[in-house]
C-alpha cells in the first residue's frame, strides 16, 4: 500500500511541480516537503496543510488525511455526536469479510454509487 509521502510525491510529480513549488504554494518550507515525500515526518502534517496540499494537488483532501492516519476534524465531530457511530466502530473490528462487503454494498447504495 502507498504511504502518505509516497502519494504526494506521485501527485506532485504528476502535475509537474517541485518540492519548491510545492512548499511556496501551501505555505512551507521546502525541506519540509522532502521530509514528507521521504517519510520522514515524525508527526503527519496538521489537516489544514494537508487540505492545502490537496487544493494544490487536485487531490481529495479526506483520502490524504486518512491515508496519513489522522481522523478528519468531520469525522471526529460524528464519531463524539452519534452514539451510532460509536456503536458502528466498536463492531467493524469483529465484521467477516462478507459482512465488510454487505456494508460496502450498503454504504455504496446510500451514497448513491449503486
Amino acid at each position: 500500500m502507498e504511504t502518505f509521502g509516497q502519494r504526494i510525491k506521485r501527485l506532485r510529480k504528476g502535475k509537474r511541480i517541485t518540492q519548491l513549488e510545492l512548499a511556496e504554494k501551501i505555505g512551507v518550507d521546502f525541506t519540509y516537503i522532502s521530509k514528507i515525500e521521504n517519510d520522514r515526518i515524525v508527526r503527519a502534517p496538521s489537516e489544514s496543510t494537508i487540505k492545502r496540499i490537496a487544493e494544490v494537488l487536485g487531490a481529495d483532501s479526506e483520502e490524504l488525511i486518512l491515508l496519513a492516519r489522522k481522523v478528519p476534524q468531520n469525522l471526529q465531530e460524528t464519531i463524539v455526536q452519534d452514539t451510532l457511530a460509536v456503536d458502528f466502530l466498536r463492531v467493524v473490528p469483529k465484521f467477516n469479510d462478507e459482512q465488510r462487503r454487505a456494508v460496502k454494498i450498503f454504504i455504496d447504495d446510500v451514497e448513491g454509487k449503486n
